[in-house]
């Protein structure tokens, strides 16, 4: 028993792949199935930059603060964020939460929020700015950081 399978394409190419009972390899024309190759690789290109397109993101964070060689506390997030491209503007904003554990305290929950951009100004410099508050319970803390990149 045969069985035979065509695809007719919309550039009125036709693969023929034929299965024998007996399970030997299938045969495909190699100039149609080369072209098929060719076609999917192209398709993929677009799945590997993906990357570096805009949208959204998961980020985590975890932080271990001490003086000298005193261990103070441990603070650990999970935010959720969204970026995205303006000319040359990066815009993001995040928001989620975590908990800081003092060494030998009870664990603080709180819920983070952060907006900021980042600009390449030419080849080699880059300027960012954001600003971030942590709420919890009782206080809200918050910070807002400037900074430049200059690459070699």
């Amino acid at each position: 028993m045969f069985v035979n399978f065509f695809l007719k394409t919309r550039f009125e190419y036709v693969v023929i792949i034929t299965r024998s009972s007996t399970d030997n390899p299938a045969n495909i024309t190699k100039r149609y199935f080369q072209m098929k190759a060719i076609a999917l690789a192209a398709l993929a290109i677009p799945m590997v930059t993906a990357p570096a397109l805009a949208g959204p993101y998961v980020m985590t964070k975890s932080e271990f603060k001490g003086t000298d060689d005193n261990y103070k506390s441990t603070v650990n997030q999970a935010r959720l964020g969204y970026d995205w491209k303006v000319g040359d503007i990066k815009p993001y904003v995040e928001l989620g939460g975590g908990a800081a554990v003092p060494d030998g305290g009870d664990a603080a929950t709180f819920v983070a929020a952060e907006v900021g951009a980042g600009i390449k100004l030419t080849k080699q410099l880059s300027a960012k700015a954001k600003f971030e508050t942590i709420n919890y319970d009782d206080k809200n803390d918050w910070k807002v950081e400037v900074g430049t990149k200059y690459r070699f």
